[in-house]
């Protein structure tokens, strides 16, 4: 039996990613940290789910707490998902952002340094740290040097940086990602799909007129299917290279706009957009699109998932979500 410890198991990530050890890796014994009890209400069988695993109540800035639960799991795989992770929000609070980033990185690998542990730990990036690039650049390799632009890629890039000395300085086991936007049932409509989505949904069923807001409509993402994202992570715990970091992305690229017109298309909603200004950003990437290339030749990982699929799935959600009044 293998023990894995997943911090923010509570989280869009943490559910499906529990989900999926749960249901298809039955050698591991699953032990999760995170502020709040995990709700999860995409997740199918959710009690027997949640039977299968060890839930454990804490602060990742409580270093004491922290240790004592390392210490009690003895964990082999740390996969580390909690975070500040919304690029909007670190706009409003970069402080908090910069610190509940950073400071959670390092409780966990000092716990791991000072009791002399060896697991192998995924720390989870963002493409947001790349930056502002030029489309000479695209597709974005890890060999592209990271030039952050808001203060949520500032910790990012700072907390890979840090993996980088406790790998060579400590002797630590740690890969990083740099993942870029993945989207699937249950993401928080802070998420642009996620929001677009949603606002669709209230449109079906008559709760909104039709008219969907967003912010910059011509700005491209890569968007990377959550069922993709647990194979990643998944094909990075058990096949990564120590030290190294990898993009998790599909390597196509979709605008925002696109995005809108699946989801008329599909829905058969004919809609108005409108610019919300209160959701442009003070500095925002033009483009990003990422290769996969290296992950897949160190681990046989490609992506499957189309972003139809993908997109069918996420509004599903949000449609049965509304249709029972469950938000």
């Amino acid at each position: 039996m293998k023990t894995i410890l997943i911090t923010g198991i509570s989280g869009f990530v943490g559910g499906h990613f529990t989900q999926y050890l749960a249901n298809e890796q039955p050698d591991f014994v699953i032990h999760g940290i995170s502020r709040s009890k995990p709700a999860w209400d995409f997740i199918q069988h959710r009690d027997q789910i949640l039977r299968k695993c060890s839930f454990h109540q804490g602060d990742l800035l409580d270093s004491s707490k922290v240790a004592s639960i390392i210490g009690e799991v003895q964990p082999d795989y740390i996969l580390h998902l909690a975070s500040f992770s919304s690029v909007a929000q670190s706009w409003k609070e970069p402080l908090a952002s910069f610190l509940n980033n950073t400071n959670a990185f390092l409780t966990i690998v000092e716990a791991v340094r000072v009791q002399g542990l060896k697991p192998r730990i995924v720390s989870i990036g963002s493409s947001e740290e790349y930056g502002i690039v030029k489309e000479t650049d695209l597709p974005l390799s890890e060999k592209n040097p990271p030039a952050p632009a808001n203060p949520y890629a500032v910790a990012r890039l700072s907390e890979e940086y840090l993996a980088r000395i406790y790998t060579r300085g400590y002797n630590l086991d740690v890969c990083c990602t740099r993942s870029f936007n993945h989207i699937g049932p249950g993401q928080s409509d802070q998420f642009v799909v996620s929001s677009l989505a949603r606002q669709f949904a209230d449109i079906a069923l008559h709760r909104t007129p039709p008219v969907i807001k967003i912010g910059a409509g011509s700005i491209i993402r890569d968007f990377v299917d959550i069922e993709d994202v647990i194979q990643a992570y998944m094909a990075i715990l058990s096949k990564g290279v120590t030290g190294e970091v990898y993009n998790v992305c599909s390597g196509h690229g979709y605008s925002i706009l696109d995005i809108v017109r699946f989801f008329s298309a599909s829905t058969h909603i004919p809609v108005t957009v409108e610019q919300n200004t209160d959701l442009l950003r003070p500095i925002d990437n033009p483009v990003l699109i990422g290769s996969y290339d290296k992950l897949r030749d160190d681990t046989g990982w490609v992506p499957h998932c189309t972003i139809e699929k993908s997109l069918e799935k996420i509004y599903a959600y949000w449609y049965n979500k509304l249709s029972i009044g469950r938000v």
